[in-house]
């Protein structure tokens, strides 16, 4: 596993709370929250005051039109500071152009924007640019000596995906970048701090593929790439039916928003449910996700919990969402704010946007007295440590739903209230 950042696109599609996923192909997707240290200086001159202001400002209108779907204005917001040298702005739009928002997906642009801030110091981006060169993705050739340099300029500001990367780079070492059995350990702990998993030890096994599976696969992906719905839906019932749990979830996707096929909730379950049952942490989020909102199945706000509890165990960044949503208005189970928080920090940590919004608002929170504030973030801390073993222990035990769950925390009054 590496901790790069996934772009969205024809092969994994998602909604907002209560939304499902579909993946079209595995990806694991590890990215890390940015955490830069402030230091305190001299007070701004009024005029300076004002400029800071108006870009922030002008800057947090983009973000909002990006947030709202609204990429015209977002861009053309973003790219009135771009070309100002603004960084954060240098990164949105090095986001939009990867993901394909408001346009054609141009991975040269994106890289390109992300190369202009990461040269000045933008932690993200400088994280981005180290999984590019880690993976030989992004329009650049691998390199192992220059994934581990902006890696590296990326750690030392906090970032924990690019500590990590470098983890794993030194782990073994590559091409022009020696092992260094040290360095591999102190960025790992580092990385795991934050919320990562050991990157010296295997994920959560997921469900197997037979290579006829795959390959019938790789025909659904090809008719669906080429928009015809119809002979993707075909080739991945065809790889369904031979029990293959990614073609499972992707033909579940396909009844649930009607491509190709005709729309049914009942179906959609179905499919999900039997790539769920084989592990795949995708399609037990999307399932968690219909039992929410009732589509397909009498709603169950505890088989919800189940559910995200399950996807959870894989470290996926919406099922840790989702569950810490439950947490935090108290759905199924009873209501534990610092539980919520330690999820929503492991989401954030992998790169989850919801999340990393959930724990701004968390972090704003002000306090009575620094006493209360210490008994929380010691909850916070204590449940956060709990994750970790959780996930250590999935496949040994095969009790995740306990282990994130346990009894105590079930609150029957709102089995059927979320």
């Amino acid at each position: 596993m590496i901790a790069c950042h996934s772009s969205p696109g024809a092969r994994a599609t998602g909604r907002s709370t209560g939304s499902r996923v579909a993946l079209a192909a595995a990806a694991a997707v590890l990215a890390g929250a940015t955490t830069l240290a402030v230091a305190q200086g001299p007070r701004l001159l009024p005029a300076a005051a004002a400029q800071y202001n108006n870009t922030s400002d002008q800057l947090n209108r983009a973000k909002a039109a990006l947030h709202g779907g609204r990429y015209a204005d977002a861009k053309a917001g973003f790219e009135r500071l771009a070309q100002a040298g603004n960084p954060d702005a240098q990164f949105y739009l090095g986001r939009m152009a990867a993901g394909g928002m408001g346009g054609p997906k141009d991975i040269a642009a994106a890289t390109a924007w992300f190369r202009r801030a990461a040269g000045q110091g933008h932690a993200e981006s400088q994280a981005r640019l180290g999984s590019h060169y880690f993976l030989g993705t992004g329009g650049l050739a691998q390199s192992y000596p220059e994934a581990a340099r902006w890696s590296r300029l990326a750690a030392d500001q906090g970032h924990g995906g690019a500590a990590y990367n470098l983890a794993k780079l030194y782990h073994k070492g590559g091409e022009g970048l020696a092992a260094d059995p040290a360095e591999a350990q102190k960025w790992g702990k580092i990385a795991i701090a934050k919320g990562f998993p050991d990157p010296f030890k295997d994920a959560p096994s997921g469900p197997k593929h037979t290579a006829t599976a795959l390959a019938v696969f790789a025909e659904g992906q090809k008719h669906y790439k080429a928009g015809d719905m119809t002979r993707a839906v075909e080739a991945f019932r065809r790889c369904a039916e031979m029990g293959d749990a990614a073609c499972q979830l992707q033909l579940g996707w396909h009844h649930d928003v009607g491509k190709g096929v005709t729309r049914s909730d009942p179906e959609a379950v179905r499919w999900y449910r039997a790539a769920a049952e084989q592990n795949h942490r995708v399609a037990q989020y999307n399932l968690g996700n219909m039992h929410q909102l009732g589509r397909g199945v009498p709603k169950s706000c505890r088989a919800a919990v189940e559910w995200y509890a399950r996807s959870s165990m894989h470290n996926y960044p919406p099922g840790l969402y989702g569950l810490g949503r439950m947490y935090q208005f108290g759905f199924a189970v009873k209501e534990d704010r610092p539980k919520a928080h330690a999820l929503y920090r492991q989401a954030a940590a992998l790169g989850d946007h919801k999340a990393r919004e959930a724990l701004a608002t968390f972090n704003s929170f002000v306090w009575p007295d620094q006493r209360s504030r210490d008994i929380y973030l010691s909850r916070v801390e204590r449940y956060f440590g709990t994750i970790s073993g959780c996930q250590a222990t999935a496949d040994v035990t095969r009790t995740p739903v306990t282990c994130f769950v346990p009894v105590i925390d079930w609150n029957p009054k709102t089995w059927q209230d979320c």
